[in-house]
């Protein structure tokens, strides 16, 4: 390579090396925030289903599928949904029996936590809602 090529590509690393300014760095990665469902003491175990909604609408209306999962209260296990990066304000969880008539209804306004990254890059968070016993 010639000098006059060599100076193109060196002016070209220069340019790419700056762009970090020696700052923070982060990765292009994305992520999964997490909303928890949990359940009071008292519950019986439920046999149906839970749902959420949100607006904009979330990932996924089911948390539980309840052709494929039983949650049981009782035992003091916990509903997950996984909301890909977004955070809604409120949610209305839905706790559904085994015919999908409503057992119960909750409107809860949410508190997001960071649970991974950092403040610069962002990362996971996660809410929980406690369902009161019906």
């Amino acid at each position: 390579m010639t000098r006059a090529g060599v100076a193109p590509v060196l002016a070209g690393l220069l340019l790419v090396s700056g762009c970090t300014g020696g700052g923070v760095t982060c990765s292009a990665v994305g992520w999964s925030n997490e909303l928890v469902v949990e359940f009071a003491d008292e519950w019986p175990a439920v046999e149906g289903g839970v749902t959420i909604e949100c607006e904009p609408t979330c990932y996924t209306g089911v948390l539980v599928d309840p052709d494929a999962a039983t949650v049981d209260p009782a035992d003091g296990e916990a509903a997950g949904a996984l909301l890909d990066m977004s955070t809604p304000d409120s949610v209305v969880v839905r706790v559904l029996g085994p015919d999908g008539t409503p057992l119960t209804e909750v409107d809860a306004d949410l508190e997001w936590r960071r649970v991974g990254g950092s403040e610069e890059c962002g990362g996971p968070h996660e809410a929980s809602v406690v369902v009161p016993a019906p």
